[in-house]
């Protein structure tokens, strides 16, 4: 019960301190704005590129949900209506709840409704995050080249992350490997070997192409909301947003990345010589363009758990 308390103390800790140095930052970056200028730049931005923004936003939780089930298969057949579902209400809670609690919201839906083990369930959370993680830096590699103007470091920082990410992946290959050889027993073993689609290479090659087609799609949204806001920037800056926004939201910290959205956004835009208040009429367009789909469709779907009804029947529940 200490050691509880004491980890729950440490995180809260670490959520309160992220959250203040995105602060921090943002007031570095808006310190200096023309609000005028922001707000002419917001009232006369372009409506129907918005619109599609956020009719098109819903094509990445499909994208996702469709993922997940690859890497569910083939011990759990789930339905990616399902899926699709528990993505969107997932996406839905984090909007209004810090640290990303839709996650664990996703995990929760899975076990309750499906009968999928909550260790799997976060495996699977876990295994997305990291193919996420390499898809997006494999679309990254090449903006050295496509965008020889931006500062060495960019590239460095890119290569960095890609080490890293290539070598949690290595890590947990090596691991998960050796737990398909044992029966695991305690909750970290099952947890580790709920990673089974990282020793398939089939399955894997699908959720790489998956997730790559996600990307694809947040850069489309990204280049809409830039020609809403009249910012005219190539693709590959578009990649450099995506980039900057990711690594800014990867810790978890306020609620619907409210603030660390803007200032990876803003890091991005200066180093491809946007003016501030544009840039920051973009971040918070492309902001809304997210949220408010989510707000509107995720309590529509899960009407009966936001007030306290829902089934927790699953079709056949495994006990673990």
């Amino acid at each position: 019960m200490y050691s509880f308390a004491v980890k729950r103390g440490l995180a809260v800790t670490g959520r309160v301190v992220v959250s203040v140095a995105v602060a921090a930052c943002l007031w570095m970056f808006i310190r200096g704005i023309e609000w005028d200028r922001l707000e002419h730049t917001v009232a006369n931005a372009k409506i129907w590129p918005l619109v599609v923004a956020m009719v098109l936003y819903f094509a990445m939780p499909w994208g996702k949900a469709a993922c997940w089930r690859t890497m569910l298969a083939p011990r759990y057949d789930v339905p990616t209506s399902h899926l699709v579902r528990y993505t969107v209400v997932g996406y839905a809670a984090s909007v209004i709840a810090p640290a990303r609690a839709g996650e664990l919201l996703r995990v929760w839906l899975l076990r309750h409704r499906d009968g999928v083990p909550i260790t799997d369930g976060a495996a699977v959370a876990v295994a997305e995050k990291l193919v996420e993680a390499v898809s997006l830096l494999i679309l990254l590699a090449p903006l050295p080249w496509l965008l020889p103007e931006l500062p060495t470091w960019v590239g460095l920082s890119i290569l960095a992350c890609a080490g890293v990410a290539l070598g949690l992946f290595a890590a947990l290959y090596v691991a998960v490997g050796r737990m398909r050889s044992r029966d695991p027993r305690s909750w970290f073993g099952r947890f580790i070997a709920g990673m089974h689609v990282l020793h398939s290479g089939k399955r894997l090659v699908v959720a790489f192409a998956l997730l790559l087609g996600v990307w694809m799609v947040d850069v489309v949204l990204v280049m809409l909301v830039l020609y809403a806001t009249g910012i005219d920037l190539p693709i590959a800056a578009a990649l450099l947003i995506l980039f900057g926004m990711n690594l800014a939201i990867m810790a978890p910290s306020t609620p619907a990345s409210i603030g660390a959205w803007e200032v990876g956004v803003l890091a991005a835009t200066r180093l491809l010589g946007v003016p501030d208040e544009p840039a920051l009429a973009f971040a918070l367009l492309h902001h809304f363009a997210q949220l408010v789909p989510l707000m509107i469709v995720g309590p529509v779907l899960e009407w009966r758990l936001v007030i306290g009804r829902s089934s927790t029947l699953a079709n056949g529940r495994a006990s673990r």
